[in-house]
């Protein structure tokens, strides 16, 4: 395998850590460790303090697969593989679904490892395209023009990074269907679930619909919980699990004692821990929409239905790159150009992080509008 250069993460190494505000970032505010025990009641940090840091079942301890399983209606604790982050759970599917000489679908825009992973061992990809228009929805209709003999899988990513577009619950229904019919998998990355902005934009897991569906899911964007790396694979294919555990054998081969027991606590409180993150990202939501307003002719933009990243278009006569380097230059302020993405117009906002960080971002935002502007 030689995957190409990870252009997101190579933006993020060089400028990240030299910034003052982290406005490229997509997932909710950081959560700590003194948070998640108090969720965890009287006891948690004593039995946090003695666990032992041994390895750990390679599926997951079954607490955390009790704990993932119980945001779905039809998969249970035995339908879960624990990974080391959503990550592992790509570069695993990819090379367990695939062989060289396979083609997959793949929407576009979308997180480069979902499809480089399977370019890197051979595997033909096509590019199922968001398009503004249709507010970053996929066109199903669309699809099944690109279905055709060697199709292995089919890739989608929702809520959407970085539009925050949804599936409809429809659509999402479609594509089980049409894996049944065609006979490849739908590989749907769910990492940004449960942080929906309007119940009836709600989607059931892929998994939930059985068959031939895979739900990838992590604790690191709804939660703030990047740190834990734990992600996790579910479906109700017992020999699909089986295949991802022996290759795993060869990756990271178990998680973290310390992660999984932590990540058994806050998704035990899931919903008490999501109401806080969405009602920040709500809040920012409001101040991004009057500040989009406030420079119409300058940025226009879809609102995200979900996720906390909005994919503004940039409307001035300079690349999107320089200007998203001119802004950690001059205001020490990070956003994410949309070239690393393969989309030149347009720069990725992560709205996941304190009010008063998020005006002080916007407000660094716009003097540098002002400052690039004719």
């Amino acid at each position: 395998m030689k995957p190409a250069p990870f252009k997101l993460e190579q933006w993020f190494a060089r400028y990240e850590f030299a910034v003052r505000l982290n406005m490229a970032a997509s997932c909710a505010p950081a959560t700590t460790v003194a948070e998640i025990l108090a969720l965890g009641g009287p006891g948690a940090r004593e039995e946090y303090l003695r666990l032992n840091l041994d390895y750990i079942p390679s599926t997951g301890s079954e607490r955390l697969r009790e704990a993932v399983a119980g945001w779905y209606r039809r998969i249970g604790a035995g339908g879960v593989q624990v990974t080391t982050g959503a990550s592992e759970a790509i570069f695993i599917l990819m090379n367990v679904l695939l062989e060289p000489g396979d083609i997959i679908v793949v929407e576009d825009p979308v997180y480069q490892s979902l499809y480089a992973v399977a370019e890197s061992i051979g595997v033909r990809v096509k590019k199922w395209p968001l398009r503004p228009e249709n507010r970053f929805r996929p066109d199903v209709d669309e699809l099944e023009r690109l279905l055709g003999p060697g199709v292995r899988a089919v890739v989608v990513n929702h809520p959407h990074n970085p539009t925050g577009a949804m599936l409809s619950t429809e659509d999402q229904r479609r594509l089980v269907e049409l894996a049944d019919r065609f006979g490849f998998w739908l590989v749907s990355d769910e990492v940004y679930r449960g942080t929906v902005y309007d119940e009836r934009d709600v989607l059931p897991p892929a998994a939930d619909f059985g068959g031939r569906a895979v739900s990838i899911g992590d604790m690191t964007k709804p939660f703030g919980l990047g740190g834990l790396r734990i992600g996790w694979i579910a479906s109700g294919d017992a020999g699909l699990l089986r295949r991802v555990r022996d290759f795993r054998d060869y990756t990271t081969m178990c998680s973290n004692a310390a992660g999984e027991f932590l990540a058994a606590i806050v998704l035990e409180h899931r919903d008490k821990v999501l109401e806080s993150k969405t009602a920040l990202a709500r809040a920012n939501l409001r101040m991004l929409s009057k500040f989009i307003a406030e420079h119409d002719g300058v940025l226009s933009w879809v609102p995200p239905a979900a996720g906390f990243t909005a994919f503004p278009r940039l409307y001035l006569n300079v690349d999107v790159e320089s200007f998203s380097a001119g802004l950690a230059r001059e205001e020490s302020v990070l956003i994410l150009p949309g070239t690393v993405f393969g989309v030149p117009d347009r720069f990725r906002l992560g709205f996941g992080m304190a009010e008063r960080r998020f005006s002080d971002g916007l407000d660094a935002l716009r003097r540098h509008l002002a400052r690039v502007s004719p």
